[in-house]
């Protein structure tokens, strides 16, 4: 079991702004767009009253929204780098692990297609927004899936003293994904308006989403991860 180290503070940095720019540009692009006018004003967590691409599709909103998605999109490749290197230094040479790296590039790739044309108007764009927005989520979230049964293993393996609760912390943030995602089946049945339904799922779905990658931050500092870049080796 490898001992404990000092955090290495740009490697957790790296989860954590995975997170938090895609967080941040979301809520302050909308708080912005509702200021000016382009997008109603509520909690759209539980009102539904706009979608999360309404709020970058017009200034000052757009600026923000635009730049913390593409700089979120590098972090995001770069942390599931890491990623798999955190898991191969505790013992995981899995065929599994190596497939990481190679989700975060996929998922990057379609969150970037997908801010390129949030700002358009049409239904083409409309499509295109939607193409990006399935290959973001899809390769994150099964990216996520992968880790967490990874981290697993070697938690039964007793390859490291990561703190149980992080495990469960990641396993409810997918399991929350994948009932709001299994929610849009019912929900006819208990409401008419299923535009403001797949909004609400939406709003929430990405925040957990995103949660996900600081509580990868809180595991790295527990087992002491470190890579070359941030001035240490795992």
């Amino acid at each position: 079991m490898s001992g404990y180290k000092r955090p290495d503070y740009p490697v957790l940095a790296v989860a954590v702004l995975a997170g938090l720019l895609p967080l941040v540009g979301a809520n302050v692009a909308y708080v912005l767009s509702a200021g000016a006018g382009h997008v109603p004003q509520c909690f759209p967590y539980l009102d539904g009253c706009t979608s999360v691409s309404a709020t970058g599709r017009n200034p000052p909103g757009s600026f923000i929204y635009e730049g913390t998605m593409i700089s979120a999109a590098v972090f995001m490749v770069v942390y599931w780098y890491l990623a798999a290197r955190w898991l191969q230094v505790h013992g995981d040479n899995s065929r599994r692990r190596k497939a990481l790296p190679w989700m975060g590039l996929f998922a990057a790739v379609f969150l970037v297609y997908y801010t390129t044309v949030v700002g358009h108007i049409g239904e083409w764009f409309a499509i295109q927004r939607r193409i990006g927005v399935v290959g973001y989520l899809a390769g994150t979230l099964f990216g996520q899936l992968l880790l967490v049964s990874r981290i697993q293993a070697l938690s039964d393996s007793g390859a490291w003293a990561l703190p149980r609760w992080i495990l469960v912390a990641k396993l409810a943030l997918c399991a929350g994904m994948m009932l709001l995602g299994l929610s849009v089946i019912p929900a006819p049945w208990f409401t008419g308006d299923m535009v403001t339904w797949e909004r609400i799922i939406e709003w929430n779905f990405s925040l957990l989403l995103v949660l996900f990658f600081p509580l990868t931050a809180v595991a790295w500092g527990a087992t002491g991860f470190h890579s070359r870049f941030g001035g240490g080796r795992g």
